[in-house]
């Protein structure tokens, strides 16, 4: 199903969060799971508004949840983790009574963003404590998650040092400045050229993650390569924030994961005349991996752990997963 197929299935007021998603106006793999979820509600609400069957509103979930789980989940293995949850279930509601139908399905949908947010926000707490002796971090793309670990971090100085690289692929970084001038941060905002000049005046870095391996291989926007590479040869500590649902376990099992690409023209042509752009090439990743070895830990709502040894955890907390289905 195409984007203007699964977009007409939606109510007209969720339309507008669909668009957020699929046109990246909004950012962070938690942001897009928990919009998701609104969707998934305002199909269930607006079919019984409508009088639908039961079927037809499942049917309606299942097609705009497969959507998002070939498109978004293909760079973000949560988003693939998280809708699978929600609506893992949801075929046995066929034969139910339409009001009894909709209580359940939102039921599981709240029940698995409940349990999300719980796990966030002990991410968050552990990050918080780890910073709390920093006087100066970099924190690099957008992530929902690091955004809240950047509200919630109060140092012992008094005033954090914040520096934020543009993360130009999709100005990730833009989005963070708010929310350290809301916190009382000072911030400081550089080209992502200059992320190795400032980061030797940093006491850590801080990256989100898209999703995970069990061997500590973390993907994340292009450019977070770079962070790692700098942060191993100056030896300034990188933290992976990020809770366990954006693991993807199939590593384990010989799946390599193929680049999702994205094409820069517009974003990178202001400038430029127009026979120049379209005798250029502008595609580049949108994603890539960073290995353990860059990456000093993974913090997680199960603790922090070295990026070297988060392989078990990954795996039970795959199999509670897998136990639930």
């Amino acid at each position: 199903m195409n984007i203007d197929q699964t977009r007409n299935i939606l109510p007209e007021n969720s339309k507008e969060l669909f668009d957020d998603i699929v046109f990246q106006r909004v950012l962070g793999a938690s942001k897009h799971i928990n919009m998701i979820g609104e969707m998934i509600e305002s199909i269930v609400l607006e079919g019984k508004r409508n009088d639908s069957t039961v079927d037809s509103i499942i049917d309606d979930i299942l097609s705009v949840s497969q959507f998002f789980i070939t498109t978004r989940g293909e760079a973000s293995q949560a988003i693939a983790n998280a809708i699978n949850i929600m609506i893992k279930d949801v075929d046995n509601v066929r034969n139910l009574e339409i009001d009894e139908a909709i209580k359940t399905i939102i039921q599981m949908k709240n029940s698995f963003l409940t349990s999300s947010q719980e796990a966030l926000n002990r991410v968050v707490d552990y990050g918080a404590k780890i910073a709390k002796s920093m006087k100066t971090i970099m924190v690099f793309d957008y992530s929902s998650t690091v955004d809240k670990f950047l509200k919630e971090t109060k140092p012992e100085s008094g005033k954090l040092s914040v520096i934020i690289p543009e993360s130009r692929t999709i100005d990730g970084g833009h989005a963070f400045v708010k929310t350290c001038l809301d916190a009382g941060h000072k911030v400081k905002f550089i080209p992502d050229v200059a992320i190795m000049y400032f980061l030797k005046d940093c006491d850590g870095a801080f990256l989100g993650s898209e999703t995970f391996f069990p061997d500590g291989t973390m993907f994340n926007t292009t450019g977070s390569d770079i962070v790692g590479l700098v942060c191993k040869e100056l030896n300034v500590p990188l933290y992976v924030l990020t809770p366990l649902i954006k693991i993807d376990v199939r590593s384990v099992h010989g799946y390599k994961k193929g680049l999702v690409q994205n094409d820069l023209k517009d974003r990178l042509t202001s400038n430029w005349n127009h026979n120049e752009k379209e005798k250029v090439d502008f595609i580049c990743p949108e994603l890539l991996g960073v290995e353990a070895k860059y990456i000093t830990a993974f913090i997680t709502e199960k603790g922090i752990i070295p990026a070297n040894q988060l392989f078990e955890t990954s795996i039970n907390y795959y199999n509670s997963l897998k136990g639930g289905n």
